[in-house]
């Protein structure tokens, strides 16, 4: 039966992301078409940027997978510094890994900065260790298709699997912990390795089942146990146009009225640029943006309870909330409704919007002069503050080995080597692919801290402040949330496209969770 379920959850899936392509085909009119077609943002820029990654395979076609990787000029790698932590790892590394040599991995990470930037650090590991790892980098709905049918068929596919903390209840059976691994392998478990370093918002929302609701509005711990460790810690952060706030001769707005007041004064259709631009597709995206001003509002969607959790999502505050979300619409970029957070990235990086709501790790493409017809245009800063404060959705994943690997050995090394302190250090000197690091000393690190002062890496000040102010929102995982979130998905962007009020969306959308039968994750 639960493999049944398994299978028809997979089905579910894909047919979701088919319907999202099909409601965006049938919904378009001519005049929104031609507005797409002017920024060639559908199909040629996208195309063009996303060309970047399109990757030779490392490993056997035979094997049933077509894992890739870039190269990285060893030049370019011999040239960035290396702290010392690092260099001990490394050759810890190469006296161990030895009977692995020839081994191949295969990884299942999200086409993000993160994981680009650890892949082109790939030649590197492979001359310390001979470990072939193939990188198979697809972007967030294909990566839970592909690792989901993976784990209901107890495919042994992947070595090595990325999971958004949003979705560790269902996969959390299928990794082996990694003090599970420590135990199995403690000739192969690095001496010196520490835990203690993740910042705790990683390791509590992207590592642990259940998770350690531990920052307002829930201020609990729910004493889960970790089944992976954290990969990045992405925040949503304000990005603004510095240079056209320069000329204007104005700062950031610091609440969400001043903020309206902001887009309002650099929308120019007319002069090809929008106020702002948004993530407001039927997707994970529109949540997590929604969450941002949710619960700076004081709303929630979750209720904790002794039975598990009830759904408050048709509360005053969370109306309140999205009617604030909704009133940027018409100063926004028309293609915001068809957007997730790659394409607002697209956005951003053509020139066509002033103000955005984005994970830091676009800071890598936005302010990249390859990428980027902005480059060097971006500033940054907290989000806006409603009448509960200013909060930054956390939507971080974490890696893990699957318990289906015939390579566990080779994987919890790469794993050890991945979320390492001196691998984030390194990782964080590329040129082209860096967000926020899980570790919290690597931003105390002396290169490190000079990129942040000279500007590269400004947005990590920006991270710091939220960090310390503990004002994180993120989504709470269980067995159910796939369900729960299509139904989130499907309101909040139907109330941004004017079909739903917003009071109407958030009913509907209590009314269909609470028939979903009880959510009980813990």
């Amino acid at each position: 039966m639960q493999r049944e379920a398994d299978i028809s959850n997979i089905r579910y899936l894909y047919l979701h992301t088919f319907i999202q392509i099909a409601w965006f085909v049938m919904n378009i009119t001519r005049r929104r078409f031609i507005k797409y077609a002017g920024v060639a943002l559908i199909g040629g820029s996208a195309t063009a940027l996303t060309s970047q990654y399109l990757l030779s395979a490392r490993l056997n076609p035979s094997d049933g997978v077509t894992p890739t990787t870039t190269t990285t000029r060893t030049s370019e790698l011999d040239e960035r510094y290396k702290p010392p932590a690092y260099l001990d790892f490394m050759e810890w590394l190469r006296s161990v890994s030895k009977p692995y040599e020839g081994k191949k991995l295969v990884t299942a990470l999200e086409l993000e900065p993160s994981p680009l930037a650890l892949q082109r650090m790939d030649p590197e590991y492979f001359d310390y260790t001979g470990i072939l790892v193939g990188y198979e980098l697809t972007p967030f709905i294909q990566n839970l298709v592909n690792t989901t049918l993976a784990v209901s068929t107890r495919s042994p596919t992947y070595d090595i699997m990325n999971v958004d903390g949003s979705n560790l209840a269902r996969f959390k059976d299928h990794l082996i912990p990694p003090q599970e691994l420590a135990e199995l392998y403690p000739d192969l478990t690095y001496a010196d390795l520490n835990t203690d370093d993740f910042h705790r918002a990683g390791l509590a929302f992207a590592a642990k089942y259940p998770q350690d609701l531990i920052f307002p509005p829930y201020e609990k711990d729910l004493g889960g146990s970790i089944f992976m460790w954290p990969q990045d810690t992405p925040l949503m952060i304000r990005f603004y146009r510095k240079d056209l706030y320069e000329k204007e001769g104005i700062t950031p707005g610091r609440t969400w009225d001043e903020y309206l007041e902001d887009v309002k004064l650099f929308d120019d259709p007319s002069g090809g640029i929008f106020g702002a631009g948004s993530m407001a597709l039927p997707h994970p995206s529109v949540i997590f943006e929604y969450l941002n001003h949710l619960h700076s509002f004081g709303g929630k969607i979750w209720e904790l309870e002794e039975e598990g959790l009830r759904c408050v999502i048709n509360s005053d505050e969370a109306v309140a909330a999205l009617e604030n979300y909704v009133r940027l619409k018409n100063f926004s970029d028309p293609a915001s409704a068809s957007s997730t957070w790659a394409e607002l990235g697209l956005l951003m990086a053509v020139g066509r919007v002033a103000n955005a709501i984005q994970w830091t790790g676009y800071a890598s493409i936005v302010n990249n002069p390859v990428k980027s017809l902005t480059s060097g245009k971006w500033g940054f800063t907290v989000n806006p503050a409603g009448s509960a404060g200013s909060f930054s959705t956390f939507g971080g994943a974490g890696v893990g080995v699957s318990r289906y690997s015939r390579n566990t050995e080779a994987a919890w090394l790469w794993l050890q080597w991945a979320t390492s302190l001196g691998t984030q250090i390194v990782s964080m000197q590329d040129p082209i692919h860096y967000s926020t690091p899980t570790r919290m000393k690597v931003q105390n690190d002396s290169v490190i801290a000079q990129e942040i002062e000279s500007g590269r890496l400004e947005y990590l000040k920006v991270a710091n402040e939220i960090l310390s102010t503990n004002r994180i929102a993120t989504l709470i995982t269980f067995p159910g949330w796939q369900r729960a979130r299509i139904v989130l998905g499907d309101v909040i962007a139907r109330t941004w496209t004017g079909s739903l009020t917003p009071r109407e969306a958030l009913k509907d959308a209590q009314e269909r969770i609470d028939k979903l039968g009880p959510l009980f994750p813990f």
